[in-house]
């Protein structure tokens, strides 16, 4: 390796204000520094400033062409991700973008490493082409998921299994306003619940309606609800009209001022303060479950109801039909049960969490080992 080529690319949806790819980067970031320089770091973003000033790498903006052409040819290792990049749910320019980001590492020679991806849905032919190209152009690839890890296998690309890197985040100080808060309502309730909610198709007012009756009915009377912003623009039009109904039924609720929270890992030690977490965020219940809170998750996504399964989590089904007619008591009943012993919740968690996060391990030690080999 000449002295010429030692940047480290990291591309992903990043600078969006997403808590959870926001996650993953803490996380890629926390583990490239032990052994490269922080300005041979650079992260691809939609807010380069914002990565500058938090983690004191560089950044550049994902959206100029040139900038990336400018980057390649001093770049040793591309990281595309993680998260879920390459999928096609609205269209398949996310797997032609980074896809091709991809193709151009290969060609400028560095070495491309999709990191700890989840693939799909993949409904185009133009995504899946897109996607196979991309993988088969990776010198190395790692999947949180098994049905990435299929559909790769079907595709004859090698790759190895491992979880999200999000596991192995640790915790960071909360500021003292964040927990003034939680610690308020904590002083005049039984139980402290989180509550992540975030627009999705299959989550309509109905439904929303139906999660607001449901926890009316099995919650303590003074339980205090917290509800967490994790993504403000997605989240905050289901939140506040569930805060609403919430408070007009004579319950105490607060939306988490979540300004003051510079870096996901302070999520994390957000989490800890609670004694269930309700959620539809598939990073929100990851903080949860590896501090060993409980959590009951809404499945608006199959990795979400993946994580809730494996975790021995209860999960409230969010069928992709409109038909809600048993869908009151279904949820009624995986709540109550649910309720009824948050210690075994707590340990099946616990339990889970740290496999998950030796796992997780795996997408680092594969990195550690393509830096030491690059050298």
């Amino acid at each position: 390796m000449t002295d010429s080529k030692s940047l480290v690319l990291i591309s992903g949806y990043y600078g969006f204000g997403n808590l959870g790819d926001e996650a993953i980067l803490e996380s890629i970031i926390s583990a490239l520094a032990k052994s490269v320089p922080k300005e041979s770091i650079v992260v691809l973003s939609n807010d380069p400033e914002h990565h500058r000033k938090t983690y004191g790498v560089s950044a550049a903006s994902r959206w100029k062409l040139a900038s990336l052409v400018q980057l390649l040819p001093k770049t040793k290792l591309f990281i595309s991700g993680g998260g879920g990049l390459f999928q096609d749910t609205n269209s398949p320019g996310s797997t032609i973008y980074y896809g091709g980001q991809i193709a151009l590492a290969r060609v400028f020679g560095a070495h491309p490493f999709i990191f700890a991806q989840g693939l799909g849905p993949l409904n185009s032919s133009t995504g899946r082409v897109a996607t196979r190209a991309a993988a088969m152009l990776s010198n190395d690839i790692t999947v949180r998921d098994k049905a990435s890890f299929s559909m790769l296998e079907g595709w004859k690309v090698k790759a190895e299994l491992t979880a999200d890197p999000v596991w192995t985040l640790e915790e960071s100080a909360l500021p003292e306003s964040v927990l003034h808060q939680v610690q308020t309502a904590r002083s005049e309730s039984s139980l402290v619940v989180g509550l992540s909610l975030r627009n999705s198709h299959n989550f309509s007012q109905a439904r929303r309606e139906i999660l607001l009756s449901t926890m009316l009915e099995t919650l303590p009377r003074d339980a205090a609800l917290i509800l967490l912003p994790l993504q403000a623009e997605q989240d905050l039009p289901q939140l506040e009209p569930f805060m609403k109904g919430w408070t007009d039924a004579g319950r105490k609720a607060v939306m988490l001022d979540v300004s003051p929270l510079e870096r996901p890992s302070q999520w994390v030690s957000l989490m800890r303060q609670f004694d269930l977490v309700v959620a539809m965020r598939l990073h929100a219940l990851i903080f949860a479950l590896k501090e060993g809170v409980p959590a009951i998750g809404l499945t608006y996504d199959a990795k979400v109801e993946h994580v809730l399964r494996q975790f021995g989590q209860p999960i409230l089904i969010l069928p992709k039909d409109q038909e809600d007619g048993e869908l009151k008591s279904k949820w009624l009943d995986a709540a109550s049960a649910g309720l009824q012993d948050l210690e075994k919740l707590s340990d099946l968690a616990r339990k889970n969490a740290e496999s998950a996060k030796k796992l997780a391990c795996r997408n680092f030690q594969l990195l550690a080992k393509i830096l030491d080999i690059k050298k």
